[in-house]
């Protein structure tokens, strides 16, 4: 005849060890899955543009932004010439290449939205404005870029290859952190209690 355990409610520490590791787990589960999907969404746009078809696709873009761009500075007073995907004056020329075009931390940006466990009613906005926000400072890059070279070009390879690269990171991961800060835990809105 089987002896009653003295103390039943007592786990034996394997029992304990391994739901401790299963909790472990279940706790990173989140994590894991958002890692997962943000680099799944990550990879899934630079296989995109790998794609023939995106050259052109993305020339077409780099032009709009040379317009733009081109048409920003003749406002400011600048006598800027456009030519394919180059912005040229007398004492200066900038030309407007694939990194040039604020899509890489854009997508970064989209992706992590996308990858964030929250309704898709709390994504649409946040992704429309966070892109067309780092689209939009693309353009004050291209400007800023282009009165450095012409004011101080001894300074243009640090803000073209470390500033404005680290700005458009910090930006894009800024604009993410505000808005998860204001989605409400489990993604879920909140509705108040009926009196």
């Amino acid at each position: 005849m089987p002896m009653p355990e003295k103390y039943p409610h007592r786990k034996s520490p394997a029992a304990r060890a391994s739901r401790s590791e299963t909790s472990r787990w279940a706790d990173r589960a989140p994590v894991l899955r958002f890692l997962l999907r943000f680099g799944l969404l990550l990879g899934a746009f630079y296989a995109a543009v790998l794609l023939p078809w995106c050259d052109q696709a993305f020339y077409q873009y780099l032009r709009l932004n040379a317009l733009v761009s081109g048409a920003i500075l003749r406002g400011l007073g600048q006598d800027a010439q456009v030519a394919k995907t180059s912005i040229h004056t007398v004492g200066f020329a900038i030309s407007i290449h694939r990194g040039c075009d604020a899509l890489e931390p854009a997508w970064f940006f989209c992706a992590a939205v996308l990858a964030f466990p929250a309704p898709w009613h709390r994504k649409r906005a946040v992704l429309l404005v966070g892109t067309a926000l780092i689209l939009l400072l693309n353009l004050v890059r291209i400007v800023s870029l282009f009165y450095i070279g012409l004011r101080a070009p001894a300074f243009f390879p640090t803000a073209h290859l470390e500033l404005w690269p680290a700005a458009f990171l910090l930006v894009a991961l800024l604009l993410w952190i505000g808005w998860i800060r204001s989605v409400p835990p489990g993604g879920k809105s909140h509705v108040p209690a009926a009196p």
